[in-house]
């Protein structure tokens, strides 16, 4: 069984209950919540569609802007971090506004000491994105042998307020790490850091995909409107769906072109 991590407040409940949905056609997988401000009506729901529930403490300015615009989204170092540490055992994570298209879990899900994260999709390779770093946190994983002293560098590189999450984790990891080596396995001290392709695990154009990411679904109706259109014809149709998907995906026919 391999374990998934996603994270919503009210705001995301919609999301994370279709994201759970999605996470129950494929039956090897569990889906983990931490709640970031839920109602109990959304909890029940969610724990009915065989969600776990979790809850930890997390920094508080986690939902505030950056002088870039950018939300700081640091809640989700302290939430995995306490996975690991509650679970042992490894956790692919995933913004609530992710689909998997396909299952896919199985062959990007870390070993015990590896950390795998998806550089940018062509479509955010434009500098005023990248500087809020070279990865797209919406999707990425942990081995259950990550320690508290990455976790602990990680979120003290987040405390000058600038930082977010994921352009922290950029940083951190280019310390040692060359993050435009696609698919590529690099040694980070201890660690191995697997770098997937962005265009095919978090494709935020929502068009070649194996893992759909509705960015921003949360805060800009359209996204949410395609969003909730895809959740709901892939879970009444998923082998047309996942077929459709891959033959774009191969022939490149309807794509993001910029």
């Amino acid at each position: 069984m391999f374990s998934l991590l996603t994270c919503a407040d009210t705001n995301y409940f919609p999301m994370a209950l279709a994201l759970a949905k999605n996470v129950r056609l494929y039956g090897d997988c569990r889906l983990f919540l931490y709640d970031l401000g839920l109602k109990d009506v959304e909890r029940a729901e969610l724990q009915a569609n065989g969600v776990t529930i979790e809850k930890t403490a997390f920094d508080e300015g986690t939902f505030k802007l950056n002088s870039k615009g950018n939300i700081r989204t640091t809640h989700k170092i302290d939430c995995i971090r306490h996975f690991l540490r509650t679970y042992s055992c490894g956790v692919l994570v995933l913004d609530a506004d992710a689909l998997l298209v396909e299952n896919v879990v199985a062959d990007i899900f870390p070993h015990d000491r590896e950390i795998v994260v998806t550089y940018r999709c062509n479509r955010e390779r434009k500098p005023h994105i990248l500087i809020n770093g070279k990865i797209n946190a919406g999707v990425m994983a942990f081995g259950a042998g990550v320690s508290d002293v990455f976790f602990d560098e990680w979120k003290e590189m987040c405390a000058d307020g600038e930082h977010t999450d994921q352009s922290a984790l950029s940083a951190l990891l280019e310390r040692h790490v060359a993050l435009d080596r696609i698919d590529s396995v690099q040694s980070y001290g201890e660690y191995e850091i697997r770098i997937l392709d962005g265009n095919v695990f978090n494709d935020v154009t929502c068009r070649t995909g194996k893992i759909f990411h509705f960015k921003n679904a949360g805060r800009q109706l359209n996204k949410r409107l395609g969003f909730t259109s895809f959740a709901v014809a892939h879970r009444l149709f998923p082998r047309f769906i996942t077929g459709v998907v891959a033959f774009n995906r191969r022939h490149q026919w309807f794509v993001w072109r910029g």
